[in-house]
């Protein structure tokens, strides 16, 4: 009898998940969690997939009944007794404060952007403003800090923190070199004695937010009120980004402010949330025309920055789409990006006409040099090709120019992409030839590689 009590049991447990699901429903994803995908009889060829149990069982694993309230009870567990965090994503800091895991790197100092990397992120910023700037609209870059670049003192004692530059010090270094126009916002935030990040999310407060507006209205030279100076009060409304990840039914409401003088922007249409990817803003007290490229950091900072201008429209979709500029009419173009993203600069290639280069060629050195490329017919610059590749050699300078050469004319592809030294650029599709050529220095000498053909 007892045999098949525990046989029972068992069974019960075994069933437990899918039958749970029946009755309660699947459980939904917390935070940023990804919820793998229901499975697929056949892989894209049409092929059996043979992985189909596995996978079935991951969807299942993700869903079944009550999933979160364990996950939830488990980690508590794990922060009460071991005093670690049970979701890799988080860290568990000190006096309670929480930090994205993706942030370690940085803090630690490690698997950082290599010389190359950080030249050409710098480049393609450049680009983008001499773009900007060629559509009459000026431009700003901003970098919104790690949590743990500013309040480290909250970090476990265990991670190292870096005592040499990392990737936002040296790209400041190189934007500066190249004479584009950087906000700094890490020095002002360390100025302040006050808090300005939430201790429960990877985000800077409304207090934090506004001082970042602040900061980059006042370096556009915009005509704005500050919002910093200004009255607020303490509020506990909201749950953090990584406690929702760390304990997904958890109840703890994270502390941030509210500003009591009133927003005097008004938006065109109604937003779901400060999540929505495009989001557009009218204000009748002020002139001019912002179009700001952002992530997650502008949910709280874009209430901040459509106070100093007659119109704005704040993008969340990548890659940054320039001939945006013209369907926005916008004088100004700002791109915003946390620290610890700093590397997308280096894989998303803008969107924009490759600028026309006039460069001595007569006594090029040929390099068998092995290049991937393809084509590809621009979707939103009409009567453009994008060609992409990437140079798959040793011998690159790190402050190389990549140039591609066609119909007679040369032009500065963008260093961004796939590849160990990537590049992109959108070309006039009437203007290609069969073939191109990619130029770049090696030791100093300009050399180009063979003709190669575009649509092989």
């Amino acid at each position: 009898m007892k045999h098949k009590i525990f046989v029972g049991i068992f069974l019960i447990m075994c069933l437990f998940p899918i039958v749970g699901i029946l009755i309660f429903g699947v459980a939904e994803p917390a935070a940023n969690e990804t919820l793998s995908s229901w499975p697929s009889l056949t892989n894209r060829d049409g092929s059996f997939n043979t992985d189909i149990l596995d996978d079935f069982s991951d969807y299942i694993s993700d869903r079944f009944a009550l999933r979160q309230e364990m996950v939830t009870l488990q980690h508590s567990l794990t922060a009460a007794v071991f005093h670690q965090s049970g979701e890799s994503n988080v860290i568990l800091g000190k006096d309670g404060w929480l930090f994205y895991a993706e942030t370690l790197d940085d803090y630690e100092g490690i698997n950082l952007m290599t010389d190359r990397e950080v030249w050409a992120a710098a480049r393609s910023l450049y680009l983008i403003q001499e773009y900007c700037e060629s559509q009459g609209a000026s431009f700003a870059f901003t970098i919104a800090p790690n949590k743990n670049s500013l309040y480290g003192e909250y970090m476990p004692d265990w991670y190292p923190v870096s005592q040499t530059d990392g990737n936002a010090e040296n790209l400041s270094a190189a934007l500066a070199e190249m004479n584009v126009n950087y906000v700094e916002l890490f020095s002002v935030f360390e100025a302040q004695d006050e808090i300005l990040y939430r201790a429960l999310d990877s985000h800077w407060s409304q207090r934090g937010a506004a001082l970042a507006g602040d900061t980059l209205l006042s370096a556009l030279n915009v005509d704005f009120a500050p919002f910093f100076s200004e009255e607020y009060e303490v509020i506990q409304e909201e749950i953090g980004d990584l406690y929702e990840m760390l304990y997904p039914t958890g109840t703890e409401l994270d502390t941030n402010q509210r500003y009591l003088r009133d927003f005097s922007f008004t938006y065109v249409n109604a937003i779901r949330s400060s999540e929505d990817n495009m989001i557009r803003t009218v204000n009748e007290e002020k002139s001019g025309s912002l179009l700001m490229f952002r992530d997650s950091f502008g949910n709280a900072l874009h209430s901040f920055m459509a106070e100093g201008f007659g119109s704005a429209c704040f993008s969340r979709i990548t890659p940054y789409d320039l001939t945006m500029i013209a369907s926005e009419s916008a004088d100004t173009v700002v791109i915003e990006l946390v620290e610890r993203n700093l590397d997308w600069l280096n894989t998303l290639s803008a969107v924009f006409p490759a600028p026309e280069r006039d460069i001595e060629s007569d006594t090029l050195l040929t390099c068998l040099t092995d290049v991937t490329l393809s084509a590809s017919e621009s979707d939103s610059l009409s009567g453009y090709t994008l060609l992409s590749g990437n140079l798959e050699t040793d011998g690159l300078d790190d402050d190389s120019i990549i140039y591609i050469q066609t119909g007679g004319v040369t032009y500065e592809a963008t260093p961004a992409g796939t590849g160990e030294n990537p590049f992109s650029a959108y070309i006039p599709t009437e203007a290609l030839d069969e073939t191109v050529t990619i130029l770049y220095t090696c030791g100093g000498q300009l050399v180009c590689s063979q003709s190669i053909s575009i649509y092989s």
